[in-house]
């Protein structure tokens, strides 16, 4: 191999290399931001009706709010459920610690409700459609560490 061949392959391995650091730099950054800044969630199922459709809508949700506590009651959250962990759910906030909230145990068979206290460090959470919703009315209220973020606008 030639001098000058070894020359023209130095020069395409720094340009390749150069081209692979910023693909791995953008990928970086698309990381931090999604996990900490912004993120875009997909939203579909029952229990957000009629503030959400069935069959699905796109949301872009802030990641920073809840980490300073920054929620409040009418705010629509995304959180890790109680019950099943590796399952992502929308519901709006009812009530934050220290607030009493009064539910409709079973909305289906009975309008009987109850009262509880928000205990410190959670919220309470229910989804817009009782009739079609697990959320603290089943669970509980959920411990602010469960939150992944607040959302901030409607995208479809």
């Amino acid at each position: 191999m030639s001098l000058r061949n070894q020359k023209e392959l130095t020069i395409i391995a720094k340009e390749a290399f150069s081209k692979m650091f910023l693909v791995a730099k953008s990928l970086c950054f698309l990381h931090v931001t999604n996990t900490h800044v912004f993120t875009v969630a997909s939203l579909y199922g029952p229990s957000m009706l009629p503030t959400f459709n069935l069959t699905g809508d796109w949301a872009l949700a802030e990641r920073f709010s809840h980490k300073l506590g920054k929620v409040g009651a009418g705010d629509i959250v995304i959180l890790k459920s109680p019950v099943e962990p590796r399952k992502i759910m929308t519901k709006r906030v009812i009530g934050v610690e220290g607030d009493s909230v009064t539910y409709v145990v079973e909305p289906k068979n009975s309008d009987r409700t109850e009262t509880i206290v928000v205990p410190k460090g959670h919220v309470w959470v229910e989804g817009d459609n009782i009739y079609n919703s697990k959320d603290s009315r089943n669970f509980g209220a959920v411990p602010y560490g469960l939150l992944r973020g607040k959302m901030l606008w409607k995208v479809s």
